[in-house]
């Protein structure tokens, strides 16, 4: 069972690039209500969804949203998170006592792949039973696309369900999260891996059937509850969770860039806030601090208090803190590298997002450093080398980007300079800039394999 379950997990989160795989402002259709997830656009007549008007930029920066690239024009700062998050041992135990008391929930669907229900079925069922909960169970079929969402809702849309629960990778919850905006009800988010941070966003990666990536839906709030449950994290695939590493740690140093750039925007399209810059800072500092013994607990299967200590610790910061710093405190450069290689099919079939992000926090440093920003060279050093003791990728080769490959590398920049928050960067960001700071970034990284070594890289991917 184990086996299987690293299995899914592995595959859940090859399927979701995450909610950063972000390239313009998505639309959807607004709430009209604040006291559930989203707006019910289906009646007798169901098809499949799409994106209708909603953007943050229309609701806090209308000027700001229409410019290219987008700036800040006297918008105000704005703070999203969820209103509860939730994490410990054992918690998916009390399932059930949180979606009835906190969201007086009679009865719910339950959206989960099928692999995940063998094993966690039976938990979720008698926890919800114990709390006199109604359940209708849905099985989810890896890629949260339009027709996918669309036909859960045509599942569900007679049963007045009081909340949607979706339980499993980041995949299963971007496909949650739409099916309970459509159906205007409460969102639980039960994520299975802590891989990234799209739990606690407002956000939805959306795809096609056959796995194409196709755009993205922001939603007026974020889920209602986001349950994570550090039993069943400390038995899902290493890998998983050092990927997560690679985006909460870039967390911190994005929303600093957009803080200190007083025209930069937050993926709210308004001003980040000074709360978001400290969860963003928390969240790097608590990876410094306890990623090496959080590894090593997974590694083992530690459940002693120091081990577990150490992974809550990192799960906190992978999933709330990267969550609520990305949303709310900006991105810039290195999630534009991340989402351009994630367009480059070598990369996008051997990484997960967070691998992806690694190589673009060196390339913003880079480039920052370059421009002449205050403290970049030592910040390039420590962040390098925790890199490369994690064992994320750090040059080229280890990234899968072939630099013979024009076409790959026309994608690559053409992608990168797409992203408006490629454009949060306090200077003018051009092609020839962003190649220099790639090109240095892999001369970076090689030399920290050569003296670090590449052993915690190839363990983790099993090379």
């Amino acid at each position: 069972e184990l086996a299987t379950h690293r299995m899914l997990a592995r595959t859940c989160a090859r399927l979701s690039l995450r909610a950063m795989r972000v390239s313009s402002t998505f639309n959807v259709t607004h709430a009209s209500g604040s006291s559930v997830f989203g707006v019910r656009l289906f009646s007798s007549r169901v098809q499949a969804p799409i994106s209708s008007g909603f953007s943050h930029g229309d609701v806090y920066n209308p000027e700001g949203s229409a410019m290219s690239p987008k700036k800040a024009c006297g918008c105000p700062k704005v703070f999203l998170s969820p209103p509860h998050y939730i994490q410990g041992p054992k918690v998916l135990a009390s399932l059930g006592r949180y979606t009835s008391k906190l969201l007086s929930a009679k009865k719910v669907g339950v959206l989960i792949p099928e692999m995940l229900k063998d094993l966690f079925g039976d938990t979720i069922t008698k926890s919800l039973k114990d709390a006199n909960i109604e359940v209708k169970w849905a099985n989810f079929g890896n890629i949260p696309s339009r027709e996918e969402i669309g036909r859960l809702v045509e599942e569900w849309k007679d049963e007045k369900l009081d909340a949607v629960l979706a339980v499993g990778g980041g995949s299963c919850g971007d496909c949650g999260k739409g099916v309970a905006f459509h159906l205007s009800t409460h969102c639980v988010i039960v994520s299975t891996q802590a891989a990234t941070d799209a739990p606690c966003s407002a956000l939805s990666i959306i795809y096609t059937p056959e796995g194409a990536y196709e755009g993205g839906w922001v939603y007026p709030q974020s889920p209602n509850i986001v349950v994570v449950d550090t039993d069943v994290i400390l038995n899902a695939p290493i890998r998983s969770l050092v990927s997560g590493f690679g985006d909460a740690l870039s967390t911190y140093y994005e929303a600093r860039t957009c803080w200190e750039n007083p025209t930069a925007l937050s993926m709210c399209e308004a001003r980040p806030t000074a709360t978001a810059f400290a969860i963003g800072k928390q969240s790097a500092e608590m990876l410094y601090a306890n990623a090496d013994k959080a590894m090593q607990a997974v590694a083992k299967k530690d459940s002693s208090p120091e081990g577990m200590e150490a992974l809550e610790s990192v799960v906190e910061a992978n999933t709330l803190l990267s969550g609520i710093g990305f949303e709310s405190g900006g991105l810039a450069a290195s999630h534009a590298v991340a989402q351009a290689l994630s367009w480059i099919p070598s990369v996008h079939h051997h990484h997960l997002h967070g691998e992806m992000v690694s190589m673009g926090l060196l390339t913003m440093l880079c480039l920052e450093q370059t421009a002449g920003l205050p403290g970049r060279k030592e910040e390039l050093q420590q962040v390098g080398e925790f890199l490369v003791k994690v064992g994320l990728p750090v040059t080229w080769e280890q990234v899968h980007f072939d630099p013979t490959d024009q076409a790959s590398i026309d994608t690559f920049m053409d992608k990168t300079m797409e992203q408006w928050f490629c454009h949060n960067e306090p200077f003018p960001v051009t092609k020839d800039l962003i190649m220099d700071a790639w090109k240095a970034a892999d001369a970076y990284g090689k030399t920290l394999v050569a003296k670090h070594g590449d052993a915690p890289y190839k363990k983790i991917h099993k090379k």
